[in-house]
Protein backbone atom coordinates (compact mmCIF):
# COMPACT_ATOMS: atom_id res chain seq x y z
CA UNK A 1 0.00 0.00 0.00
CA UNK A 2 2.91 2.40 0.62
CA UNK A 3 3.37 2.71 -3.16
CA UNK A 4 0.36 5.08 -3.15
CA UNK A 5 2.13 7.30 -0.62
CA UNK A 6 3.25 10.79 -1.61
CA UNK A 7 5.71 12.50 0.73
CA UNK A 8 5.93 16.28 0.77
CA UNK A 9 6.89 19.11 3.10
CA UNK A 10 4.52 20.45 5.73
CA UNK A 11 2.36 23.08 4.03
CA UNK A 12 1.56 26.50 5.48
CA UNK A 13 -2.04 25.35 5.94
CA UNK A 14 -3.28 25.95 9.51
CA UNK A 15 -5.87 23.15 9.32
CA UNK A 16 -3.28 20.55 8.31
CA UNK A 17 -0.82 21.84 10.91
CA UNK A 18 -3.51 21.55 13.60
CA UNK A 19 -4.35 17.99 12.56
CA UNK A 20 -0.72 16.88 12.72
CA UNK A 21 -0.15 18.72 16.02
CA UNK A 22 -3.20 16.95 17.47
CA UNK A 23 -1.78 13.56 16.42
CA UNK A 24 1.58 14.38 18.01
CA UNK A 25 0.03 15.74 21.18
CA UNK A 26 -2.23 12.74 21.66
CA UNK A 27 0.60 10.28 21.01
CA UNK A 28 3.41 11.90 23.03
CA UNK A 29 1.96 14.46 25.47
CA UNK A 30 3.15 12.37 28.42
CA UNK A 31 6.80 12.82 27.32
CA UNK A 32 6.73 16.62 27.15
CA UNK A 33 5.22 19.59 28.91
CA UNK A 34 4.34 21.19 25.56
CA UNK A 35 0.69 22.01 25.06
CA UNK A 36 -1.28 21.43 21.88
CA UNK A 37 -1.05 25.16 21.18
CA UNK A 38 2.75 25.00 21.64
CA UNK A 39 2.93 22.21 19.08
CA UNK A 40 0.77 24.11 16.60
CA UNK A 41 2.84 27.29 16.92
CA UNK A 42 6.12 25.35 16.54
CA UNK A 43 5.09 24.31 13.02
CA UNK A 44 5.61 27.90 11.85
CA UNK A 45 9.35 27.14 12.13
CA UNK A 46 9.05 23.92 10.06
CA UNK A 47 8.14 25.47 6.73
CA UNK A 48 11.59 26.03 5.20
CA UNK A 49 12.73 22.81 3.48
CA UNK A 50 16.34 24.01 3.52
CA UNK A 51 16.77 24.25 7.27
CA UNK A 52 16.15 22.41 10.51
CA UNK A 53 13.49 22.06 11.86
CA UNK A 54 11.37 20.61 9.09
CA UNK A 55 8.46 18.21 8.85
CA UNK A 56 7.39 15.95 6.02
CA UNK A 57 3.93 14.48 5.62
CA UNK A 58 2.73 11.31 4.00
CA UNK A 59 -0.35 11.73 1.79
CA UNK A 60 -2.73 9.15 0.34
CA UNK A 61 -5.65 10.04 -1.86
CA UNK A 62 -5.28 13.71 -0.98
CA UNK A 63 -5.36 13.15 2.79
CA UNK A 64 -2.51 13.46 5.26
CA UNK A 65 -1.87 10.06 6.87
CA UNK A 66 1.59 10.32 8.44
CA UNK A 67 4.36 12.65 9.57
CA UNK A 68 8.03 12.76 10.52
CA UNK A 69 10.22 15.64 11.63
CA UNK A 70 13.84 16.68 11.69
CA UNK A 71 14.32 18.74 14.85
CA UNK A 72 17.20 20.68 16.37
CA UNK A 73 16.45 19.20 19.83
CA UNK A 74 14.00 16.58 21.05
CA UNK A 75 15.31 15.56 24.45
CA UNK A 76 15.92 18.10 27.20
CA UNK A 77 18.51 15.88 28.93
CA UNK A 78 20.75 15.86 25.81
CA UNK A 79 20.83 19.50 24.61
CA UNK A 80 24.24 18.90 23.01
CA UNK A 81 22.90 16.18 20.68
CA UNK A 82 21.52 17.51 17.41
CA UNK A 83 19.60 17.08 15.17
CA UNK A 84 16.87 14.53 15.91
CA UNK A 85 14.50 12.38 13.93
CA UNK A 86 11.21 12.85 15.75
CA UNK A 87 7.44 12.62 15.57
CA UNK A 88 7.24 9.63 13.26
CA UNK A 89 3.50 9.05 13.23
CA UNK A 90 1.35 6.89 10.96
CA UNK A 91 -2.42 6.60 11.25
CA UNK A 92 -3.15 3.29 13.00
CA UNK A 93 -4.91 1.60 10.07
CA UNK A 94 -1.84 2.16 7.86
CA UNK A 95 0.82 0.90 10.26
CA UNK A 96 3.02 -2.07 9.32
CA UNK A 97 2.66 -1.28 5.62
CA UNK A 98 5.97 0.51 5.01
CA UNK A 99 4.71 4.07 5.48
CA UNK A 100 6.87 4.78 8.54
CA UNK A 101 9.93 3.29 6.85
CA UNK A 102 9.48 5.62 3.87
CA UNK A 103 9.08 8.66 6.11
CA UNK A 104 12.19 7.81 8.12
CA UNK A 105 14.16 7.32 4.89
CA UNK A 106 12.96 10.72 3.66
CA UNK A 107 14.10 12.46 6.85
CA UNK A 108 17.47 10.71 6.52
CA UNK A 109 17.68 12.02 2.93
CA UNK A 110 16.80 15.54 4.10
CA UNK A 111 19.53 15.32 6.76
CA UNK A 112 22.07 14.13 4.17
CA UNK A 113 21.07 16.94 1.81
CA UNK A 114 21.76 19.44 4.58
CA UNK A 115 25.12 17.88 5.45
CA UNK A 116 24.06 16.47 8.82
CA UNK A 117 26.66 13.91 9.98
CA UNK A 118 24.54 12.08 12.56
CA UNK A 119 20.92 11.87 13.70
CA UNK A 120 19.51 10.94 17.09
CA UNK A 121 16.14 9.64 18.22
CA UNK A 122 14.45 8.16 21.22
CA UNK A 123 11.62 5.68 21.21
CA UNK A 124 9.60 4.05 23.95
CA UNK A 125 8.56 1.04 21.90
CA UNK A 126 9.91 0.97 18.33
CA UNK A 127 13.63 0.19 18.76
CA UNK A 128 13.43 -3.00 16.61
CA UNK A 129 11.87 -0.98 13.76
CA UNK A 130 14.76 1.49 13.82
CA UNK A 131 17.39 -1.24 14.28
CA UNK A 132 16.03 -2.82 11.09
CA UNK A 133 16.76 0.53 9.41
CA UNK A 134 20.38 0.46 10.68
CA UNK A 135 19.97 2.72 13.69
CA UNK A 136 22.28 1.89 16.61
CA UNK A 137 20.99 1.65 20.18
CA UNK A 138 22.99 3.81 22.60
CA UNK A 139 21.21 3.20 25.90
CA UNK A 140 17.89 2.62 27.61
CA UNK A 141 16.81 5.17 30.18
CA UNK A 142 13.79 6.34 32.10
CA UNK A 143 12.60 9.58 30.50
CA UNK A 144 9.60 11.42 31.95
CA UNK A 145 8.46 8.20 33.61
CA UNK A 146 8.78 5.97 30.55
CA UNK A 147 11.53 3.56 29.48
CA UNK A 148 12.96 4.75 26.17
CA UNK A 149 15.78 3.67 23.90
CA UNK A 150 18.22 6.34 22.71
CA UNK A 151 19.52 5.68 19.20
CA UNK A 152 21.81 7.24 16.60
CA UNK A 153 22.58 6.86 12.93
CA UNK A 154 25.52 8.12 10.95
CA UNK A 155 24.24 9.96 7.88
CA UNK A 156 26.22 9.89 4.69
CA UNK A 157 26.01 13.28 2.99
CA UNK A 158 24.44 13.55 -0.41
CA UNK A 159 26.96 13.87 -3.25
CA UNK A 160 27.66 17.41 -4.44
CA UNK A 161 25.19 18.66 -7.01
CA UNK A 162 22.28 16.55 -5.78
Amino acid sequence: MSTNLKIDYLPADPAIQRTVAEWHHQEWKHLSERTLEDRISEFAEHLNPNSVPLTVLGWMEGKVVASASLLIHDMDIHPDWSPWLASVFVLPHLRRQGVGRLLVARIEEEAARQGVPKLYLYTPDRAPFYQYMNWESLEEINYHGEQVTLMEKVIHSAPSGS
